[in-house]
């Protein structure tokens, strides 16, 4: 059984060398050969510079691969289409600032067994920061939370997810370029379109990766911007999804319910952490109302 672990890349060498010492790490079955594919997405190619190093590091291979074109979007396309020449029985998808646990393949593998999974996926954990403990990162304000250790869900995000690769063969699906723009979202559509088209994805949260306390992530203004953007962006996801009738509809339905859920968090003001979930689903409810009139005219790459 063969096994290709993507990470996508941009001007992180540091972190994507501590990666690839946790992927060296992971608990393995000797029957599970893997294989690395690390796209780039700098115009320099500035992987190149740690490249020998990340070899003698890696007990895998690993093939280096450039996508010029800026955005998330084009680099994991650029990985989808590198496949035909690797012939994958399963890829996977990783962050470069991302710690893999040791136990993520043993649990993704018993995970498939036992429910027949085509796509599976698992929490991203935040890890505090250390030299400033009391900071809140925001990015834990938009980490899916289920009350199930294991359940079927709609969509994966792309920072943990493992695929079988015939799903991907058969139904010829790729990151929506449209999308490249918010850096986010894509994943989203690309999955919630596989689950349309009857694969099942489940999530575990035992099959989980680290990720470091970014600073910038510690500013409330990160997070108001980050919720409207994902605004923004939901109702394309919507109309894609769910067809451009329901889709506008549904949209509207959802800019109604992020209000609600501000104004409910707003009667507990006193509390620090209700407080931010006000805002941050006032910043998503602006952002909804907003997307069909704006959605065209932003790019986030260049903001």
């Amino acid at each position: 059984m063969k096994l290709t672990i993507c990470i996508c890349t941009y001007n992180r060498n540091e972190s994507l060398k501590s990666c690839i010492k946790s992927i060296n790490k992971l608990v393995n079955q000797s029957s599970i050969k893997i294989n690395i594919i690390i796209i780039d997405n700098s115009k320099n190619f500035n992987v190149v510079k740690i490249k020998n190093k990340l070899i003698n590091i890696s007990k895998y291979k690993i093939i280096f691969l450039n996508e010029k074109k800026r955005g998330i979007v084009n680099a994991r396309n650029k990985f989808l289409k590198s496949l035909k020449n690797v012939t994958p029985n399963f890829i996977c998808f990783f962050d470069d600032d991302c710690i893999v646990d040791k136990y993520w393949l043993k649990n993704v593998i018993k995970t498939s067994k036992t429910f027949k999974a085509d796509v599976i996926t698992g929490p991203q954990v935040y890890q505090k920061n250390r030299i400033n403990k009391n900071l809140i990162n925001y990015s834990s304000f938009f980490e899916k939370n289920y009350n199930n250790s294991v359940c079927e869900v709609n969509w994966a995000a792309s920072n943990n997810v493992f695929i079988n690769y015939s799903i991907l063969k058969n139904n010829k699906l790729l990151f929506d370029i449209n999308l490249n723009k918010f850096g986010i979202g894509e994943d989203q559509l690309f999955f919630s379109l596989l689950k349309k088209r009857g694969n099942s994805i489940y999530w575990n949260k035992n099959v989980k990766v680290y990720e470091k306390s970014h600073f910038h992530r510690t500013n409330l203004l990160w997070l108001v911007k980050r919720s409207f953007r994902l605004g923004v962006l939901g109702h394309y996801l919507d109309k894609k999804i769910h067809g451009v009738i329901f889709g506008y509809n549904y949209n509207y339905v959802k800019s109604l319910y992020y209000l609600l859920k501000s104004f409910l968090y707003m009667l507990l003001f006193f509390n620090k952490y209700s407080r931010i979930n006000a805002i941050n689903f006032f910043a998503r409810f602006i952002g909804r109302v907003s997307g069909p009139f704006v959605f065209k005219k932003i790019d986030f790459l260049k903001i």
